[in-house]
């Protein structure tokens, strides 16, 4: 297979990706407003530490750790986009 194949074969993922990791921060943006509400933290240990094993249980053993290290990085992201949006509301508030 052609290197150039493989490439479209991974941007046409990447798209999917993009699709649905829109969608994802679309509902952080109502996990953040939900803890803006209810005066809760940002981070929550245990929960996040649930969806990584869940993710990393649903791979097969060899990409289970690559599968984690995704997940990890997603939720920093999440956490970050959520602490922006707090910060946001109490500046206006």
């Amino acid at each position: 297979m052609e290197l150039s194949t493989l490439r479209q074969q991974i941007d046409a993922v990447d798209e999917q990706l993009v699709a649905l990791f829109l969608q994802r921060m679309e509902i952080v943006k109502n996990v953040a407003q939900y803890k803006i509400d209810n005066n809760l933290p940002v981070f929550h240990a245990d929960r996040e530490q649930a969806v990584i094993e869940k993710a990393r249980s649903r791979a097969p053993q060899e990409m289970a750790d690559y599968v984690a290290e995704f997940f990890e990085a997603a939720m920093t992201v999440s956490r970050h986009m959520q602490q922006d949006l707090i910060d946001q509301s109490q500046h206006q508030g």
